[in-house]
């Protein structure tokens, strides 16, 4: 076990000293330290460090709760970044109402190989602000609690039969008659202050269908498919939903299949046959599982009833961009009435996330530089790869560095970990370092353009957004490459 200390910064006498055992990851320390303060379940964390191996340190991460879409953040090991006594960390809640210290003390050594996390002192209500005597025993049932549902949540089977046949009533209605793929509707289960966004796919006559995102986590996927025109080719890739797909026969898998039979069910004609699937960004989609199929019992619930009202005369409202009509949902299922969500979208901020010294930046400067042009991306390969931190598969990412002029590939790299600004900055710096001139231009996505600008910024290199043709041509060739020639 490993002993943190963790301190509310803004009233630092209020405090939680917890044992976590060793290889638990950020996700496990973000709920011990809702629970242990008594914070909101829906809050959750940027952790950044800033002291790893007694020594200062600039490096950044985030880890989110159990769906972070993000699995080379979230499967992240405390004991891998707070390694000596007085390693430190800040834990910010996201909407920075409350920030915390996070200081590893010591390795504990319990009798009987304990895994339990524990709260073994604190002081303090973050609350009230007063220093309160706290609970130790309440705490630790809550502790114990949480590992208790989530081990039982593992061993429950998702009840498929009645999703299939609500499902199957859904189809029925045809509902891509009644809405358009952009006619998004958002369901708020008011009782759980939990929303959903939905889409109804088929309009368009090719995918039927609901695509479902979850409101915090999943709307940037939605706002790409909606709103940008020239979405990257990696869209499939970095989705974050379920969907409800009908799809042929043909089309189903061998395990989709037999689930439907399996449930003593079969269908006839066209679209028609049921598929589910959970995407998570930069993972191969897989089926959803118990908590995910009981999200899609009331979605799918909900949106009969939602087409049943828009056939009766609802008419999808006058909105405008990043505003959806919200449907309020009790637990006795009922509708309540509608009002109009606005999402507020902010423009993304990045900083240079690689830490480069004076010398390092004086070093690369003294290169000659050069008329080379390049081309550089960060993508998902199109193929799963297994790994060790996740139960499922991976889509790796590639960097490469492509010459303008002749578009013969300079340097390329595959990576098991999602794409995410600090990886493209840290390949790209990486390739920059492998080479003997400083290139005078960089030709890179409209995506990674603003990922980018403040490590181009500090080493002096100039960026072009382009549409990346050299990049584009070696893709496309590398589709047609046996995927077992990636691995040798």
């Amino acid at each position: 076990m490993i002993q943190l200390q963790i301190e509310s910064k803004k009233k630092p006498e209020i405090y939680r000293k917890l044992l976590v055992p060793k290889n638990s990851s950020f996700s496990l320390l973000d709920e011990m330290i809702l629970l242990s303060f008594d914070l909101d379940g829906s809050d959750y964390f940027d952790f950044e460090i800033v002291k790893k191996d007694g020594r200062a340190s600039k490096e950044k991460i985030c880890f989110l709760p159990k769906n972070d879409t993000d699995l080379d953040i979230d499967e992240e090991l405390v004991d891998e970044w707070l390694r000596k006594s007085g390693d430190e960390a800040i834990a910010h809640v996201i909407d920075r109402s409350e920030s915390f210290t996070i200081r590893l003390e010591n390795n504990v050594e319990l009798p009987m190989n304990a895994e339990t996390p524990s709260c073994i002192a604190g002081a303090g209500n973050i609350h009230t602000c007063k220093i309160d005597k706290i609970d130790l025993e309440e705490i630790n049932e809550l502790l114990r609690e949480d590992e208790e549902v989530d081990s039982l949540l593992e061993s429950l089977e998702p009840d498929y039969l009645s999703l299939l046949e609500l499902t199957n009533d859904l189809k029925k209605l045809k509902p891509w008659q009644y809405l358009r793929d952009d006619e998004v509707v958002v369901i708020d289960f008011e009782d759980t202050d939990y929303k959903v966004l939905v889409s109804v796919m088929g309009a368009g006559g090719e995918e039927f269908g609901l695509m479902i995102f979850d409101m915090e986590l999943g709307y940037n996927s939605l706002a790409k498919i909606l709103f940008e025109k020239n979405s990257s080719s990696d869209v499939s890739y970095s989705l974050n939903a379920l969907t409800v797909n009908f799809v042929d026969r043909e089309e189903l898998d061998p395990a989709d299949y037999h689930l439907i039979k399996d449930c003593g069910l079969s269908y006839r004609g066209k679209k028609s046959w049921i598929q589910f699937r959970s995407y998570l960004e930069g993972t191969h989609p897989e089926r959803p599982n118990y908590l995910e199929v009981e999200l899609l019992i009331d979605v799918v619930n909900t949106m009969i009833n939602i087409i049943e009202a828009r056939k009766i005369g609802w008419e999808y409202p006058q909105v405008a961009t990043h505003q959806y009509p919200v449907f309020k949902v009790q637990m006795a299922g009922e509708l309540q009435e509608i009002y109009i969500l606005i999402i507020n979208m902010t423009k993304p901020t990045y900083e240079c996330y690689e830490e480069i010294s004076m010398f390092e930046k004086a070093k690369y400067k003294k290169r000659p530089k050069s008329a080379l042009q390049l081309e550089y991306d960060l993508f998902y390969m199109p193929f799963s790869v297994e790994v060790e931190e996740t139960n499922r598969t991976v889509y790796p990412i590639a960097g490469m560095l492509v010459d303008l002029g002749s578009n013969l590939v300079i340097e390329h790299e595959m990576f098991p970990i999602s794409k995410t600004p600090p990886a493209a900055q840290g390949v790209l710096w990486a390739f920059l370092q492998s080479l003997e001139v400083r290139p005078s231009k960089i030709f890179v996505s409209k995506e990674l353009r603003p990922m980018l600008q403040p490590l181009a910024k500090i080493v002096g290199v100039e960026l072009v957004e382009s549409e990346l043709p050299g990049i584009r041509e070696v893709r496309d060739f590398m589709k047609t490459m046996p995927m077992n020639l990636f691995g040798e």
